[in-house]
């Protein structure tokens, strides 16, 4: 086995304009300390009388001349100056080329309230070395959210699947509550050419499946496209899928499958996920099943979820949970190990912050992470009894992809303060990950 080696480099940055910055620039701070009780008034429901606790001299007098600003969705504290980074993908191509796509937040960090673009970065050298961050995809009207990179290899085409909502749009979920069967539908951006041009995006609205649930892509990671079995050549990519009635953390609404056996030119609803499921991640088993490792919104156990589907993704034969990988509802990486060493068993691997950001931590998302760590599996995605630390501190997202020559390629947002000040790749090869381990 090679020497070991582990790199971090940064990928994708938030900035000014053409300006990039080594981190957000923000307009809020944390009230260090300061906590605070809310009471209504029984005689105006329109007062509100706040008793901050904890507070110095210096912030009580602040607040005695403060406007006070409501947050209730979460979206203003993380207003910054210029735009922000999030949901990150990547997928190494058939011939060696590593894609690296993100969403590019204007004006904040938040989800909604805002537009937000499609920024690409390349890497041709197993990446090492990555191309300035340009725009892939701009509508100033909308909010656009990657999600599946896909490479159909039969034909050499690379596929990025994104969803949009109106900019101004403050609660997404909000949104797929009223609109769920509008929203079924997305977008596919086409390259034939390692990604170095794409199309216009084309317009897809899936067909449902046998049980009537609609659907569209979701958030970041990548697709598959399966090798084994009577559906060689299918490719599948995460989604939420929407049915009038069918209970959810937006009723309705839920995690699984889109699927095309035409090369990307019509899509299909297939599996559906339980009920609070979402951000799936994918990859095809030795024996040419699917397995779906899922986060859950609703009914949480502070453990990563799990689906098998032995039909190409049509449906869900199998369910679980993990008790080996907790940590917070964020989406996951998930990829095969392929390369060498020569006589490697199976190998699957997983990347997620195991726990919630640090308490003294104030100014942390609610739904962020910390310490992104990378699993092994030797089984399949059964058990994942290999693992180590990749990120020490603030982490959310992340997705995996192996080059050729056998190097891991992990992608995730990460920070000093908080977890999306910027998004980076990690690069270490199965020597580093296997160090010290049994």
């Amino acid at each position: 086995m090679s020497a070991a080696y582990c790199e971090k480099v940064d990928v994708f940055l938030p900035g000014k304009g053409e300006s990039l910055l080594p981190a957000p620039d923000y307009h809020w701070e944390p009230a260090e300390g300061m906590v605070g009780m809310f009471f209504f008034s029984t005689r105006d429901p329109n007062t509100i009388l706040i008793s901050p606790a904890n507070a110095t001299r210096e912030q009580k007098r602040r607040l005695a001349r403060a406007q006070i600003v409501v947050d209730h969705m979460n979206q203003q504290f993380h207003d910054l100056d210029g735009f922000g980074v999030h949901i990150p993908g990547l997928l190494v191509t058939a011939q060696g080329t590593a894609i690296a796509v993100c969403q590019r937040r204007h004006d904040s960090t938040s989800d909604g309230r805002t537009a937000k673009d499609i920024l690409l970065s390349q890497s041709e050298d197993g990446g090492r070395t990555w191309s300035r961050q340009e725009v892939l995809y701009a509508d100033p009207a909308s909010h656009c959210c990657p999600s599946a990179l896909v490479e159909d290899r039969s034909t050499g085409a690379l596929f990025l699947a994104f969803w949009k909502v109106p900019a101004q749009i403050v609660d997404i979920l909000d949104y797929f509550r009223s609109s769920g069967e509008r929203c079924a539908e997305f977008w596919l951006l086409k390259s034939t050419d390692e990604g170095r041009t794409w199309s216009a995006p084309a317009h897809v609205r899936p067909a449902p499946n046998a049980d009537g649930w609609v659907g569209w892509s979701n958030n970041g990671v990548h697709g598959i496209q399966l090798t084994r079995g009577t559906h060689a050549g299918r490719m599948v990519i995460p989604a939420f899928l929407y049915k009038e009635g069918e209970p959810g953390q937006v009723p309705g609404i839920r995690g699984g499958l889109l699927y095309s056996d035409d090369h990307g030119e019509t899509w299909r609803t297939g599996a559906v996920l339980p009920d609070g499921s979402d951000e799936a991640s994918l990859v095809e088993t030795i024996t040419g099943d699917i397995y779906v490792s899922y986060r859950k919104n609703t009914r949480r156990t502070g453990y990563r979820h799990y689906a098998r589907s032995t039909d190409g993704g049509e449906s869900v034969a199998e369910l679980g949970q993990h008790e080996d990988l907790p940590g917070p509802g964020v989406d996951a990486g998930l990829v095969r190990y392929t390369g060498p060493p020569d006589g490697q068993p199976p190998t699957l691997l997983y990347s997620h912050p195991p726990s919630r950001p640090r308490r003294a931590d104030t100014s942390a998302p609610r739904m962020g992470g910390s310490d992104l760590t990378v699993y092994l599996s030797r089984d399949e995605g059964r058990t994942w009894p290999v693992s180590r630390l990749v990120e020490p501190g603030p982490a959310r997202y992340s997705d995996l992809a192996v080059t050729s020559d056998g190097t891991i390629l992990c992608i995730y947002s990460n920070g000093q303060r908080r977890d999306l000040e910027k998004i980076s790749v990690v690069r270490f090869n199965l020597a580093w990950l296997l160090d010290d381990q049994p």
